[in-house]
């Protein structure tokens, strides 16, 4: 199983590839990320599975109307920043949800009602209101109800699978000391640093564990993307 196998072999792992998640999940990782023409309405194909392009301009305009509503302003070339981490965000959530789901991860329907009912987004007076819920939905996000709880169940089923990462990267017993000696060259300020270093450790070790999953799993499932297309208008 790639867990276990990431798992006994993460100390290496951290050491060579954290540098490379850094650089970009789709930078240099075996030209597996491509474009080409596609006459569908998608922005990007994943395995067999089409990102709707109108829902990736939602997600876009969402988050850009929520920094103009902060009274900031940005740049053509920040937009397209935006846009394309917003894209490379929706394809690595797509290909955990993927992996998640031939894992037998899911999402039952309590958990994605609670998810909903708590974002405070959707509340009046701190009680889930069914009526800010659709506006919200349909007027912010421009999505249907229908199209925002599957987007939000993929996303949940995702992070379940992010989370099972994660946890496997959590530091044994007796070895935050030894890496802190390892990579500080002396045991000086442990008291006072060597939690913050353990936190930091985590992190990048979880990071590093995405990185390395994202990149076996990209061997076996095509990646397109469309998004020069679509805006062009080809």
């Amino acid at each position: 199983m790639i867990l276990q196998y990431m798992r006994r072999h993460r100390r290496s792992l951290f050491v060579g590839m954290v540098a490379i998640f850094l650089i970009g999940i789709f930078v240099g990782l075996g030209g597996y990320l491509f474009t080409s023409r596609d006459m569908s309405e998608s922005v990007a194909v994943v395995g067999q599975t089409k990102i709707p392009y109108m829902r990736f301009n939602a997600r876009v305009n969402h988050y850009l109307d929520a920094v103009r509503q902060q009274g900031k302003d940005y740049t053509d070339d920040e937009a397209r920043g935006v846009k394309d981490q917003m894209l490379r965000d929706m394809i690595v959530d797509e290909v955990l949800f993927q992996e998640a789901t031939k894992m037998g991860l899911a999402v039952t329907d309590l958990e994605l009602s609670a998810a909903i009912r708590s974002n405070r987004g959707f509340q009046r007076d701190g009680n889930f209101d069914p009526a800010i819920y659709f506006q919200a939905v349909r007027q912010s996000l421009r999505m249907s109800p229908e199209d925002y709880e599957v987007e939000q169940r993929k996303s949940m089923t995702a992070a379940k699978l992010k989370q099972l990462i994660f946890e496997s990267s959590k530091l044994m017993p007796g070895e935050l000391a030894e890496e802190y000696r390892r990579l500080k060259g002396s045991m000086k300020d442990f008291e006072k640093q060597g939690a913050q270093f353990g936190q930091e450790l985590e992190r990048a070790r979880a990071l590093d564990m995405i990185n390395f999953f994202l990149r076996q799993v990209s061997g076996t499932m095509e990646i397109r993307t469309f998004l020069k297309e679509r805006e062009q208008g080809l």
